[in-house]
Parts: C-alpha cells; sequence; structure tokens
C-alpha cells in the first residue's frame, strides 16, 4: 500500500472521529502548554568570581589598614588614650558581628564570615592588649570576655547552621590560653577549661555533622597538652594528668554514639580516622609519664576492652559496619601492644600468632588484614631470629609447639586465600622443614657427623614428599618448591659432606641422592603431568 493511500484513509477515520464527538457533544480537550523552561544556574565564570569573592577580601583588608594606620597615627599623637583605644576596638568588633548577621540572613555567607574573621580579630586583640599591654584588667577578666566573645560565636553558628563559625569559635577558643598565659603551671584550670570546649564541640557535633569543627577540638586539646607537657610536667602530677588525659579519651571516644552518620562524605572520613588517633594519641601520652611496662599492659588491656564496648554499642545502634569494624580493629591493635609488654621471650611469639590467626579468621574488613598481617610478620620475625630454645625432648616441646601454630596460620592463609596461596604454600614447607632440622639438631647433638648426614637425608626426604604431592595435586607451584629443595641438598652434598663426613655416611648420601635425581627425572621423562594439568590452578 502507498503512502498516499494511508494519508487519505487517516484523514478520513480523523474526520470521522470529529463527527461522532461532534455529535455526542464531546470537546477535545486542547493541547497541553508547554512547561516553562527551567532557569538556568548561573555560572560562576572567572568575572564573578572575582567582583564577588576576591575584590570584597580585597576591600576588607584595604579598610582594615587605612583604619590601622589611622589609629596607629592617633596613638602615636596621643589623641586617644589606652581604655579609649580598647573601646574602640570593642564596639569595632561587636559592630562586625552584628553587620555579618544581616548578611547572614540574606544569604551572603562569604561575605558574613569574611567580616565575622575580622571582628573575632579585633575583639581578641583587644581584650588581650587590655590586659598584657595597657593592665587595664586582669587576666581572669580577660579570660571571661574572651569566653563570651566564644560563646556568642558558638549561638551564632548555631543560629545560622554555620560549620564556619562553629570552627572559628573553637579555633578563638583554644587560642585564650595561648594568648593569656602567664608562665605558671595551672594545670586543672587549663583541662578543665579545654574540657569544656571539647564538651561544647561534641554538642554541636549532636546537632549537625560538623567534622571539621570536631577536627579543630580534638587537635586543639592535643596541642594544648603538649605544649603544657612540654613546659610543667612532673612525676607528681602524674595521677591528675592521667584522669584528665582519659577524661579527653572518652569525650571523643563516644563521638560516633552521638548521632547516625549517614552520608559516607568527609564527614564520614574524620569520623573514620578519629577513632585511631583519639586511642592511639592517648596511649602515646601515658608512655610519656609511665615508665613501667607492666602498667602500660594493663592500660592496653583496658583500652582493648573499652573500644570492644564500644563496638558492640555501635553494633545495637545500627551504625555503618566500617565503624564497628574500625573500633575492633583498635580491640585487636591494643591486644598486640599489651603482649609484648606484659610477657616475655617465647609466650610473646604464641600471642601474636594467636592474634593472627584470630584476626585472618575474621577476614573481611581492611583494618582487620592489615593487623592480622602486621602480627603474624612480627610472630614469625622473633620465631625465626629472636627467640631461644632450650628443649628437653625432642618434637614435643615448646619450639614445636610455636612452630606447628605458625605453620597453622600458613595453612589457613593457603586454604582460604587465592591471592596469598604461593606464599602461605611456601612459607610453611619453609617452617616446617626448619623445625625438623632442629629437632634432627636436637637429637643427634651429641654426634655432628651423624647430625650433618641427617640433614642432607631429610632434606632429601622433604623434598621427594613435596615432589610426590606435586605430582598428585597437579600442582607446579609444589614442584618447583621440591626442585629448589634438591637443588639446596645437591649443593650440600658436593660442597659440604663430599669433605665433612665419614666415608661411610658420604657413601650414603651421595647413593641416595643419585637415587633420588633419578626418580625426579624419570617423573618427568615420562611426562606424570600433562599440559592441562601444569597450567591449572595452584592448589597447596
Amino acid at each position: 500500500m502507498r503512502d498516499d493511500d494511508l494519508r487519505e484513509r487517516l484523514d478520513r477515520l480523523e474526520d470521522r472521529l470529529a463527527n461522532i464527538e461532534e455529535h455526542l457533544g464531546v470537546r477535545s480537550p486542547p493541547p497541553a502548554p508547554s512547561p516553562p523552561p527551567a532557569p538556568s544556574a548561573p555560572r560562576k565564570n572567572v568575572e564573578s568570581l572575582i567582583g564577588a569573592h576576591w575584590l570584597n577580601r580585597v576591600g576588607i583588608a584595604a579598610l582594615l589598614i587605612g583604619v590601622a594606620f589611622f589609629l596607629k597615627y592617633a596613638f602615636e599623637n596621643e589623641w586617644i588614650g589606652p581604655a579609649a583605644r580598647v573601646a574602640i576596638g570593642v564596639v569595632a568588633g561587636v559592630a562586625l558581628l552584628v553587620w555579618s548577621d544581616l548578611f547572614h540572613r540574606r544569604g551572603q555567607r562569604a561575605f558574613a564570615h569574611s567580616l565575622e574573621v575580622v571582628a573575632v580579630g579585633i575583639l581578641y586583640l583587644s581584650i588581650w592588649a587590655s590586659s598584657q599591654t595597657y593592665t587595664l584588667i586582669s587576666n581572669g577578666a580577660s579570660f571571661i570576655a574572651m569566653t563570651i566573645v566564644s560563646v556568642a560565636l558558638v549561638m551564632l553558628a548555631i543560629r545560622h547552621r554555620s560549620e564556619f563559625l562553629a570552627g572559628l569559635a573553637l579555633t578563638s577558643g583554644f587560642l585564650t590560653p595561648v594568648l593569656l598565659s602567664t608562665g605558671e603551671n595551672r594545670e586543672v584550670a587549663l583541662f578543665s577549661y579545654i574540657a569544656i570546649l571539647d564538651a561544647a564541640a561534641l554538642l554541636l557535633v549532636s546537632l549537625f555533622p560538623w567534622a571539621r569543627a570536631l577536627a579543630v577540638a580534638f587537635f586543639g586539646t592535643l596541642f594544648l597538652y603538649i605544649g603544657w607537657y612540654s613546659s610543667f610536667y612532673s612525676n607528681e602530677q602524674l595521677t591528675r594528668t592521667v584522669a584528665f588525659i582519659t577524661l579527653f579519651l572518652l569525650l571523643f571516644a563516644v563521638v560516633p554514639l552521638l548521632r547516625r552518620w549517614s552520608e559516607r562524605g568527609f564527614a564520614f572520613g574524620v569520623l573514620l580516622a578519629l577513632p585511631f588517633v583519639n586511642a592511639f594519641a592517648y596511649f602515646a601520652e601515658l608512655s610519656w609519664i609511665i615508665a613501667d611496662a607492666e602498667r602500660l599492659a594493663k592500660y592496653a588491656v583496658a583500652l582493648s576492652a573499652f573500644y570492644l564496648a564500644l563496638c558492640f554499642a555501635l553494633r545495637m545502634r545500627g551504625a555503618d559496619d566500617d565503624l564497628a569494624a574500625a573500633h575492633l580493629a583498635i580491640c585487636l591493635g591494643f591486644v598486640t601492644i599489651a603482649i609484648p609488654l606484659q610477657f616475655h621471650a617465647i609466650w610473646i611469639t604464641i600471642g601474636w600468632l594467636a592474634e593472627a590467626a584470630a584476626l585472618l579468621a575474621i577476614g573481611g574488613a581492611k583494618p582487620f588484614r592489615i593487623l592480622g598481617a602486621s602480627a603474624l610478620t612480627c610472630g614469625v620475625f622473633r620465631l625465626l631470629l629472636i627467640d631461644h630454645f632450650h628443649p628437653e625432648h625432642a618434637l614435643f616441646n615448646m619450639r614445636a609447639l610455636t612452630y606447628a601454630m605458625a605453620i597453622a596460620v600458613f595453612a589457613g592463609i593457603a586454604l582460604r586465600s587465592a591471592r596469598y596461596r604461593k606464599l602461605a604454600t611456601a612459607m610453611l614447607n619453609f617452617l616446617a622443614l626448619t623445625d625438623l632440622t632442629y629437632e634432627i639438631s636436637y637429637i643427634f647433638r651429641s654426634h655432628k657427623i651423624i647430625r650433618d648426614f641427617a640433614w642432607s637425608a631429610l632434606w632429601m626426604l622433604y623434598g621427594a614428599g613435596l615432589m610426590i604431592v606435586g605430582f598428585v595435586r597437579a600442582n607446579p607451584f609444589l614442584r618447583w618448591l621440591a626442585l629448589l629443595l634438591i637443588g639446596l641438598t645437591v649443593a650440600k652434598v658436593f660442597l659440604y659432606d663430599l669433605s665433612a663426613l665419614e666415608r661411610a655416611y658420604r657413601i650414603l648420601a651421595f647413593i641416595a641422592l643419585g637415587v633420588l635425581l633419578l626418580a625426579v627425572s624419570y617423573a618427568y621423562q615420562k611426562k606424570w603431568f600433562t599440559s592441562s594439568q601444569a597450567s591449572s590452578p595452584d592448589m597447596p
């Protein structure tokens, strides 16, 4: 059918439909008007950036410089006395804060923030000058005045929901003790004031997800503590100092429980990092003032229990899994720290191996894998290079038990992790052969020649066993391990046994080695493995 015929039929159908609608009194609805185009958001080009932001900042700076020059000129000519100078600063600071509030209501936050920074700077410098330069008021009165400024900023931050103002308030609050320092040790007053600031930060964080304000509070607390410690700490203050730093630890430790952190942005990243930094900063502070290792171990165990309880509390609250996992990782991290502080010699190695087994069995989150790998590395390092064993029996002794624990951990890794299977397989065989070599040495400790021959025999038998398993399991990696061990045995027999062993043991060593090498060669010539098997996935 042609297109012309189709168009004609469609036209006739439309005419009939129109006649029917007219006869029935039905009117077709008018076509819906097309929606107006959505207004496009204004683009921030270079011109608007310069005009709205940079000119604002330059203008404020120029105005302040001009006023500063005028006031300096007036001060030098004694037009204005000390009390009037301070009053001018206070009035100017308050006026700027009031003015900034007007711009907040208009939605011009950037301009308002610029005015607030200037206002706080003027107020703090004016109050500082009134006590430190002109001695018009006491340090206590200056402290109260600066605290009033900080509280006013906190109230403005809550009113305008401004994280910038919250951070500014906390920053000014932590600067107050620095500006008004008299060089005297006032530990209780200083740390009580810091605790109040931290409590204010927690209040803000409970209301709003203001992670930057929280970071200001934490690092402000840390820096003021370090400054006080480097100048005033003595052993007589130990108990009181531990009480205060423990209070700071608890204040920041409860932050994850204060609200539900749903968005995975910058705030969640800060929240995830804070428990680690808080916990280990606290333990570092304890290490500076407590020299007793066993007492530190008790603190580490207590911290481990505390963070385990926090982990359970976060689970019950339905917090993010990564956040709960981070607290569990801290718990296990303090167990790792407590082991060498509390125990000695071989028990440190056993403790680390047991912890590694527990962490790697948990699996899942990356912090567990990192801590497990760290504990395992520490345990194996001590086992091979530091620990000294003095067994009273062959095979059934602490050395064999410790090596068996390490071998079991690597066997678990080989079974569960395809990524680290080859490394774990190599390590478990290396540890097994090392322990067997030690046991041979202990059994023949009084017969050096027999011991040297027994080493060669052990390595040949172990290599043959690896080769057999490699063929049976179609595992080329095990066969390569066997070839490597057989190569080391060949080197020992030709380079050492040939000259060191007695004739009978030398003959036995060479005959055994020859038989082993011929058997391995025959197995490869008979192709007891196929090309497809050789390329199969490596299984331990």
